[in-house]
């Protein structure tokens, strides 16, 4: 800026930058300012830009173990007269996982094109 236009000013601020970067550009320095002086004036709440994720519930979950385990018998993973623990250890993993709604619709559509692929290769 000139001089005169510094003068003209009602203000005078100072950035602090590294001493080799003595000067921002203007559009980073009103941008820096703009959120500095919103921030002293109270701040204000940050929104999500999407909606969190639905988790799945207890059913949900126990539906897509139901069909899971269908899928592992077509396709000769679970021995289902010597399940051993396979069933239960899923339950526990899914549980930790937390799984979301979406995430159980995209696991029962595994589930589904194994019982295809089982069916087909059976057929």
């Amino acid at each position: 800026m000139r001089n005169e236009d510094v003068y003209r000013c009602h203000t005078c601020l100072s950035i602090p930058t590294h001493p080799k970067f003595g000067s921002l550009n203007l559009a980073a320095a009103v941008q820096l300012i703009a959120y500095e002086w919103r921030q002293a004036l109270g701040g204000f709440a940050v929104q999500e830009a999407t909606a969190p994720p639905v988790r799945a519930d207890a059913p949900q979950v126990a539906g897509l173990l139901a069909h899971l385990e269908q899928a592992l018998v077509a396709v000769d993973f679970l021995d289902p007269k010597a399940p051993k623990k396979l069933m239960p250890r899923l339950n526990a993993l899914f549980n930790r996982a937390q799984l979301t709604q979406e995430e159980v619709h995209i696991l029962r559509g595994v589930a589904k094109a194994m019982l295809e692929t089982a069916a087909k290769a059976k057929g």
